[in-house]
């Protein structure tokens, strides 16, 4: 009869987790209550017994016997290699979240250039709430005439359009200094608009 090493403590962990007590496994392999407690004294057993206790804890078989402890020059190259993997592992942790840290980086970046253009149009928006009816024609003459001449009837349809007074268009034009220019005969005369230099 083969006999085998029961690793006392790790079968005390298993129990724990599986909420189940040691007299309860004595149970279901014995009749005495206190047969996995006297493991603790006496872990040499059957590796019928070993079989059995990992068939009832639904544990591979051979789980619950002590490992030897590796000894010298072995037990130094177990911790190398054990060392050695944990290093790994962690090499590999740091480049995850080297790239995660980068990818969250870079959407917080974007984030914060969408804000910035967001309060640019906020702003842009305010500025033009604030702004007088004579303003807003001010601003209109100014953008509508930097590209050079334009027909006077275009410029007034334009303005008419966006909702500017010509009471407040004809000041803007007289103090922004928009001088004006005829060509044409008859009914083909054009009135054009231009900023004087």
């Amino acid at each position: 009869m083969e006999k085998v090493t029961i690793d006392y403590n790790r079968l005390c962990l298993e129990l724990e987790k599986q909420g189940k007590t040691k007299a309860d496994l004595s149970r279901d392999m014995t009749k005495n209550k206190n047969f996995v407690g006297l493991m603790e004294k006496n872990p040499d057993q059957p590796a019928e017994v070993e079989r059995l206790m990992c068939l009832l804890l639904g544990l591979e078989q051979g789980s619950l016997i002590k490992q030897e402890e590796a000894t010298g020059s072995q037990g130094e190259i177990k911790i190398l290699e054990n060392l050695h993997k944990e290093m790994r592992e962690i090499h590999q942790a740091i480049i995850e979240y080297g790239e995660l840290i980068e990818k969250i980086w870079s959407k917080v970046h974007a984030n914060t250039l969408q804000l910035e253009k967001v309060k640019e149009d906020v702003k842009e928006c305010a500025q033009v709430l604030k702004m007088t009816d004579y303003d807003k024609a001010v601003r209109f003459l100014k953008e509508t005439l930097a590209g050079g001449w334009i027909d006077g009837a275009e410029v007034l349809r334009m303005a008419d359009a966006t909702g500017i007074k010509r009471a407040d268009l004809n000041k803007a034009k007289r103090d922004i200094g928009v001088d004006t220019a005829q060509t044409g005969y008859g009914k083909n005369q054009k009135t054009w608009w231009f900023l004087s230099e």
